[in-house]
């Protein structure tokens, strides 16, 4: 749905580019927020079953709002749907791959890494899928020159996808009699915030006292990772923007394939298919082949690395808009060098940042992990917004500089971050941390 949200506002609403983009960012931030409460939902009161189950309500209808815009209401319809659509993915986001991985019981967790993968392709699969239908259902189901859906183009565009969700709730329905559903846990006493009141209202020995040595280093961690995620928010500044200014960069540019005239936003696939490739390329030749040459990559040095790749990205980003302006119709072609490099960055960033997260910080504290993600990824969104709202720029290769520069910046604060950074190991038997 996101992928046709810009051009959506901008060729059915008449809205213009920078508020279509702004809105698009506000939905990215407020969506990836809300997973927190989607989280917190399914570990205090319901689990992760029912949470999934009730919320996913919400993404159904929202489509079917956005679908029904058609019949004249469609502001209030896009504010209303948007709207039911952060509630929903706030179910599904921050639960569903925990909600796999219950289903395997202890003497079958050899098993986990292999279903993860395949889960994970799964949804790169089905994200492309949808990244290359749905903005062809929103241009009329052209083709050639024949449209067989011109006048229903927004009821297709958000309510296929809409019946595709619908028809996925009645699968996890149909298996609700073979699923273990893990019950909710609960309030957690030696939870992140339990432990945080009590540091700061009765100290740190009164803390160690309650809630034990583990409890009040793993709350200390987490404020330890926060400072190695704060920068990463400069990188899903950028990454976002594939949706948005990236489109409007390629609504100007030659589509022409082979006498196939691509949609603008069909070229936001690239990015799904590109992660397919690269996540297992780089696990199982890029980073033992850097090994083999005597390149240490922890896992902090991967994500460093992914934030100064990210740079380029936006720099080729500000050329092609450069080209633009001085009157040319650059192939679509170019902009994947791009993608190339955004896809490089995500790879060694967000697929590295997890599990470095995992590994610093003990069990107990996942949640508030999770949470942090999530709310880094919401932040990044919510600061393009903020730019995109409030900042004005002469031209739109000066606006990807901005980006190129602000990147640069994030970069070289991660590193700084990353070279005072003292790795901790917490041992399985949760006992405490150790150094690494």
């Amino acid at each position: 749905m996101s992928t046709i949200l810009v051009p959506y506002m901008q060729q059915f609403l008449g809205w213009p580019h920078n508020t279509a983009e702004s809105i698009y960012h506000y939905f990215v931030a407020a969506a990836y927020a809300m997973t927190v409460v989607g989280g917190w939902l399914s570990d205090r009161f319901f689990g992760r079953y029912r949470t999934i189950l009730w919320l996913s309500y919400g993404y159904v209808l929202g489509h079917a709002v956005l679908a029904a815009g058609d019949l004249g209401f469609r502001v209030p319809a896009l504010v209303v749907g948007m709207i039911l659509i952060v509630i929903g993915q706030s179910g599904i986001k921050p639960n569903l791959s925990a909600f796999v991985g219950d289903q395997f019981r202890q003497d079958e967790r050899h098993l986990l890494d292999r279903v993860y993968s395949w889960f994970y392709f799964a949804i790169n699969v089905g994200s492309a899928t949808s990244q290359l239908i749905t903005p062809w259902l929103l241009a009329g189901c052209a083709f050639g020159a024949i449209k067989l859906c011109d006048r229903t183009a927004t009821a297709w565009g958000f309510g296929v996808p809409g019946l595709l969700m619908a028809a996925a709730l009645v699968i996890y329905l149909a298996g609700r009699s073979q699923y273990v559903k893990v019950p909710p846990a609960g309030r957690d006493p030696n939870g992140f915030l339990a432990v945080l009141r009590t540091r700061l209202a009765d100290g740190e020995d009164v803390a160690r006292k309650r809630h034990g040595d583990v409890a009040v280093e793993g709350m200390r961690s987490v404020f330890r990772i926060a400072l190695v995620f704060l920068p990463i928010v400069a990188f899903w500044a950028l990454y976002f923007q594939y949706g948005s200014s990236w489109f409007n960069q390629a609504e100007k540019m030659d589509r022409d394939i082979f006498g196939w005239q691509m949609e603008s936003a069909q070229m936001e696939s690239l990015n799904a298919i590109l992660i397919l490739i690269m996540v297992p390329s780089f696990a199982y030749l890029v980073y033992p082949a850097l090994e083999r040459a005597g390149l240490r990559m922890t896992m902090l040095r991967r994500m460093g690395i992914g934030m100064f790749v990210a740079v380029p990205a936006f720099v080729s980003a500000a050329m092609i808009q450069r080209w633009i302006e001085a009157g040319g119709q650059p192939h679509i072609a170019w902009q994947v060098i791009q993608y190339v490099l955004i896809s490089i960055a995500e790879t060694m960033v967000s697929v590295t940042a997890l599990e470095f997260a995992y590994t610093q910080a003990p069990r107990s504290m996942k949640g508030a992990i999770m949470s942090l993600w999530f709310l880094t990824l919401g932040t990044g969104s919510l600061v393009t917004s903020l730019v995109r709202s409030y900042v004005s720029f002469s031209s739109g290769s000066g606006y990807f500089l901005f980006w190129a520069v602000f990147m640069l910046l994030g970069a070289v604060a991660f590193a700084v971050v990353a070279a005072l950074y003292k790795p901790v190991a917490f041992v399985a038997a949760g006992e405490g941390a150790q150094a690494a």
